[in-house]
């Protein structure tokens, strides 16, 4: 056997690019990487994509909550780092490529912290709270979407009764990333006040807390290291400094503005998750491209798609880094989100294809790839749900 033949082999079988190498078309993302969190990103690179995938979410949350930096996304006057939406979205590509589990562990925390430092206008009162993040390194998980139809990511079906300790909330959240692992878990509340008026506000609830009660929700192989399952809340009582409801979205905005609250988490989520799953995609891509298989076509078409994705993202987070967060731009991102699901799609099966059955059958990995890129399609907002919004701001 030549030597360019046994490494051809190699490549093939290694589930992904030698150690102190790069997953090609990801050098920017991976300096962004080193640059914010070094001793995970040498981890990461260190470590089999299954060992990571199939091993006990604890180790991933103590990695993220040690060497991940949770506080990304606030501002510097905060304790936070300040990161800019555009890293956060080369980080997210890096991170999914690596540990598909991980990315969605911190998609869920970064969205939820970035929209609640972006709508600190609206809810003064969660800088502290986001201090307090930044400075203890605390892990956040999002109860916010609930799975629900045409529901803002803010509107909920936990009840919220007003009581002189506060406010006493009773509902659940499934599946609920970092159901075990979480320091805060954040939540969406509606409260109808006794003149019949409506608030959207944000709810914390403390990790400790024995009102919070955990039920085992995820039952297949993919992703179970994010630890996603049901949360429930059974009359958790969430004093007035941890109830922080809008005393601006519904009253003091305009048609164009209406919603803003909502929009913050929405786009912030849109962005990091299309990330992560690109980052998905990446890793499967890469092992096409570095087995040279396939027709110059084939790999061209991955390439631009890996590209146009890419751009589109960076795009969005521009959009972000400016503070845009309008119906109009909601819109946007929800169809640049859609735009990358389509564009993940054919990435992983056209690499699948590339890739062929002996990769297949010789290394999990590939079929594992393939199945969580799939998985993108399960996240808010469905398209059939969306369809409506984006005809009216698009069109």
């Amino acid at each position: 056997m030549n030597e360019k033949a046994h490494t051809n082999i190699v490549l093939c079988a290694a589930p992904f690019p030698p150690k102190n190498s790069t997953i090609m078309f990801l050098k920017e993302e991976r300096n962004i990487a080193f640059e914010l969190m070094p001793t995970l990103t040498n981890f990461l690179e260190a470590t089999p994509l299954l060992d990571l995938e199939r091993g006990d979410s604890k180790v991933l949350a103590d990695l993220f909550r040690r060497d991940g930096q949770p506080g990304l996304t606030i501002s510097k006057e905060l304790g936070g780092r300040g990161v800019r939406a555009v890293n956060m979205a080369q980080l997210h590509t890096w991170i999914g490529a690596h540990c598909p589990s991980l990315a969605v562990m911190m998609t869920m925390h970064h969205h939820t912290v970035a929209g609640m430092m972006a709508g600190s206008r609206f809810f003064p009162d969660i800088q502290d709270l986001l201090s307090l993040v930044a400075h203890d390194k605390l892990l956040v998980a999002s109860g916010f979407s609930e799975g629900r139809p045409n529901a803002h990511i803010l509107e909920s079906k936990m009840t919220v009764e007003k009581t002189l300790d506060g406010y006493i909330v009773n509902g659940s959240k499934k599946p609920c990333t970092m159901t075990h692992n979480f320091d805060l878990i954040t939540f969406g509340v509606n409260h109808v006040d006794p003149e019949g008026q409506t608030h959207i506000g944000i709810g914390v609830g403390f990790a400790g807390d024995s009102s919070i009660e955990r039920k085992k929700f995820w039952s297949v192989p993919h992703l179970q290291a994010a630890d996603s399952h049901e949360v429930r809340f059974n009359n958790l009582v969430v004093p007035e400094s941890m109830m922080c409801f809008s005393t601006a979205v519904d009253d003091q905005l305009d048609d164009a503005q209406h919603g803003t609250g909502n929009h913050l988490f929405a786009i912030w989520f849109q962005l990091l998750a299309s990330a992560s799953y690109l980052g998905m995609a990446s890793a499967l891509a890469s092992r096409a491209l570095s087995c040279n298989k396939g027709s110059q076509d084939d790999r061209a078409m991955l390439l631009i798609d890996l590209q146009g994705a890419t751009m589109a993202l960076r795009g969005l987070a521009g959009s972000i880094d400016e503070k845009r967060f309008l119906r109009s731009d909601l819109a946007r991102a929800q169809a640049t989100r859609f735009s990358v699901q389509e564009a993940v799609h054919r990435i992983s099966t056209r690499a699948f294809e590339i890739l062929g059955g002996m990769a297949f059958m010789s290394s999990e990995d590939v079929a594992y790839l393939l199945v969580v890129t799939r998985l993108f399609a399960f996240h808010p907002t469905s398209r059939l749900a969306s369809t409506p919004f984006l005809c009216e701001q698009l069109s």
